[in-house]
């Protein structure tokens, strides 16, 4: 099986990097990837660097130059809900754009048009539309149990716990405690990143398995009693832990 990954940040990708054997660069125009055996599979991974542009062009480009059997993402997120501690991880069911705004015309936050037309009799519109953008089940069961028979590091003294649920997306910081109340109220979204529903939006489109696993970077109030490095190396310590025991079972 070949497998991609997408992560914002290099130091996102090392822990699986050198969980691969027979590691190789790959340059494709300005975009750099690593190719490795592991357990069995073939890896592809690639950083997007942050936003939702710049995942949609790393996803989209790693789908058509290595055709990927699946698609993985993992990063960091902040915290909407407020069960959640920093250095938890989210295993997403699904996920919203929540920047984008079509609630003029009636719609839902964050739901999206597509096939738009227009009718030849009467010269209105037509379209189909979309809010939510699935995660694989399957794979997000097999990430979920991986994650929960892991034996994680701790986080400025807290034991990691793994929940599943939805998370939303978009260009924005979200750094105001109000923001943050917002989104939760709207969506009832576990979390909030700049990239991961802008990859389950194109896996959806190419008819890609596609699965997420993120760790809270801060919480929901935005207090955090750890510096983002320091929490980086411990959260992908936990990726590879996590993401090494799931190949196996894919």
């Amino acid at each position: 099986m070949k497998i991609g990954i997408v992560g914002a940040m290099d130091e996102e990708l090392a822990p699986i990097r050198a969980l691969s054997t027979h590691l190789e660069r790959i340059e494709k125009g300005a975009r750099e990837y690593w190719h490795g055996d592991m357990h069995g599979h073939q890896v592809y991974l690639t950083r997007c660097d942050p936003g939702k542009v710049n995942s949609v062009i790393a996803a989209q480009q790693l789908i058509d130059l290595f055709t990927p059997d699946c698609l993985f993402n993992m990063g960091s997120s902040g915290a909407l809900s407020p069960e959640l501690e920093v250095g938890d991880l989210v295993v997403a069911t699904e996920a919203i754009q929540h920047d984008f705004d079509l609630t003029g015309w009636g719609m839902k936050p964050g739901e999206m048009l597509f096939d738009v037309k227009t009718a030849s009799e009467s010269g209105q519109l037509t379209f189909t539309s979309r809010q939510v953008f699935p995660t694989d089940s399957r794979l997000t069961k097999l990430a979920y149990e991986a994650a929960q028979a892991s034996e994680l590091d701790t986080i400025a003294g807290h034991v990691p716990k793994v929940h599943q649920g939805r998370l939303v997306s978009g260009d924005q910081f979200i750094s105001s405690r109000e923001k943050a109340g917002q989104l939760w109220e709207t969506h009832q979204a576990l979390c909030v990143d700049m990239e991961a529903a802008a990859i389950a939006h194109v896996c959806f489109i190419n008819k890609v398995p596609f699965l997420c696993v993120r760790a809270m970077s801060d919480k929901a109030d935005h207090t955090a009693n750890i510096s983002f490095t320091d929490f980086l190396r411990a959260a992908t310590h936990n990726y590879g832990r996590i993401f090494d025991k799931l190949i196996k079972q894919v």
